[in-house]
């Protein structure tokens, strides 16, 4: 385990300073998950008590791992809309959230929700039709709202098009047919 410590601490040194101060704050808020939800720390135990992290090189690939981790979560911020874009009130977007029609992301070292840009009309600035089954699905394929937000912006391999431009374009039957079945892929 001391491996990937080190291997961590030495990915973590390589970054640009803004950058490595982030990481230092993501890794804290991290840790701070870990020691409050019991599976997330079980599940980080087994991966960094793994008998197949052994070298350094695969240490070191762990810690690249995470540094890709925070860049999708860097990435999903810049996706999406805090209260004030949305010119919402906070409360307003609770009671939303409380009847599952938004997700809401909560950012390493962010204190306040986001809300994915993918739910909302771009004219209208209204959420789409379609938002509660899409969640109601992921919440039967436990897809956590980050990997329900990168499941939505993913282009497909088929027309290139996301799940998000689908949902956009009217499709929601699919959207929801499409999320259902993601975790039987390991989404």
């Amino acid at each position: 385990m001391s491996k990937a410590f080190n291997a961590l601490a030495t990915e973590v040194a390589r970054l640009p300073m803004q950058d490595r101060q982030d990481a230092v704050e993501a890794l804290t808020t991290i840790g701070a998950t870990l020691m409050h939800d019991l599976s997330a720390l079980t599940g980080a135990a087994r991966i960094l008590g793994s008998p197949s992290i052994e070298s350094e090189s695969q240490a070191a690939q762990e810690a690249r791992n995470l540094r890709r981790v925070f860049a999708l979560w860097r990435r999903a911020g810049e996706e999406s809309l805090t209260a004030d874009d949305l010119g919402v009130s906070r409360q307003q977007l609770k009671h939303l959230r409380d009847g599952s029609k938004l997700v809401a992301l909560r950012l390493p070292m962010r204190r306040e929700l986001v809300y994915p840009a993918w739910q909302f009309d771009s004219a209208t600035g209204q959420t789409l039709d379609g938002i509660p089954e899409v969640l109601e699905a992921a919440a039967e394929a436990k897809l956590s709202p980050l990997g329900l937000h990168l499941l939505m912006v993913s282009p497909s391999s088929e027309d290139g098009k996301a799940p998000a431009d689908w949902l956009a374009a009217g499709k929601q039957d699919y959207v929801v047919e499409l999320v259902a079945v993601s975790n039987a892929h390991g989404t």
